[in-house]
């Protein structure tokens, strides 16, 4: 009897077989909200989340077609993108997450309990009384904007460093953890709508972040909040949540970069009420979360490169796919 593929054939990652079933929950959503909102792709009028399931359904043979391409490929920096291309489209996922839970509830969420819940706890709103006595400190301001500028730069440069240190499997695996993270996450924001304290609240709503001066971060992030929807996926925090696990994985495979990221983390956390993103109690609900995540996430990789073994010999004998060039045993530098 011919022996399976081994891991040293892959032909895919895991977590690609949860990119496709994240694409499949996205595009049926999405068919759900047909006919709420209208969008003008390249001038012409059209349904948007008729769109947006094009979109999506589209995204695995679009990804079947890079592995395809990039797999037998030795270049170094084409093996790269052939790993962590999943991490370029973690905004998609998520701004989406943001317009599905607005359409399937029509703009409803709980803000009214979260915000009750950070009054009682304080007897005033910690999203709009915090920021009141620092914003007029510029150094201040810049130190906080650029802790929510760098968050993706924290979830995925531990992966990044983990492959130019040819840490190949541990940087697969820590992939896996963050990116599966992720897309718990964005499912979950789907169907639980908090929209956060700049939203909820007038008063915020209409200075916006008028108040805030700073420097080139501080504008950068103003722009960006100025031209993006993001009035959802507060609770818990996604920021705090994915930044913890980004910090264990860094903690445990790459521990000389915590005396950098160890403030940035704690500055994200804090940020993300400073900036009105998030309630208080956002916060060690995202705590909360990315403990759960971190020990859970784990346990769903063996029985997926389990599954992904049998998609490697389906796409390798029936469609004649190239197995991935880059080695899969690069040692790790501590036990996962």
């Amino acid at each position: 009897m011919e022996a399976s593929i081994s891991s040293t054939k892959k032909v895919i990652y895991p977590v690609e077989l949860f990119a496709v079933l994240l694409n499949l929950i996205f595009c049926v959503c999405s068919l759900l909200n047909i006919g709420k909102v209208e969008t003008s792709p390249f001038g012409l009028s059209a349904d948007r989340e008729l769109v947006m399931a094009v979109v999506f359904f589209l995204a695995t043979p679009l990804i079947l077609l890079f592995i395809r391409l990039t797999n037998p490929s030795r270049n170094l920096i084409v093996q790269f993108f052939r790993l962590c291309y999943i991490q370029a489209i973690y905004i998609l996922y998520f701004t989406e997450s943001i317009w599905l839970s607005q359409l399937m509830f029509n703009g409803a969420s709980f803000d009214a309990f979260f915000a009750n819940l950070d009054f009682r706890i304080f007897g005033f709103q910690p999203a709009i009384q915090f920021p009141r006595y620092f914003q007029q400190y510029r150094i201040v301001n810049e130190m906080f904007f650029f802790s929510y500028f760098f968050y993706y730069g924290l979830v995925s440069t531990g992966v990044w460093i983990l492959f130019i240190r040819k840490h190949y499997q541990v940087a697969s695996r820590a992939l896996f953890i963050i990116s599966v993270s992720f897309f718990i996450m964005y499912v979950w924001f789907i169907f639980f709508p908090v929209k956060g304290p700049k939203y909820f609240f007038a008063e915020l709503n209409e200075i916006w972040y008028s108040n805030f001066r700073g420097f080139f971060f501080t504008r950068i992030m103003k722009g960006l909040f100025n031209n993006t929807n993001l009035g959802g996926a507060a609770f818990p925090s996604s920021h705090v949540a994915l930044a913890l696990v980004a910090f264990i994985l860094n903690w445990k495979y790459n521990r000389y970069l915590i005396p950098l990221y160890l403030p940035l983390t704690v500055l994200l956390f804090v940020s993300t009420v400073y900036l009105y993103a998030h309630y208080f109690v956002d916060i060690p609900a995202g705590i909360v979360t990315g403990i759960f995540l971190y020990l859970l996430v784990p346990l769903l990789i063996k029985p997926t490169k389990q599954l992904s073994t049998r998609v490697d010999e389906l796409l390798a004998e029936k469609l004649h796919f190239p197995a991935i060039a880059l080695p899969q045993t690069g040692a790790p530098s501590r036990r996962a």
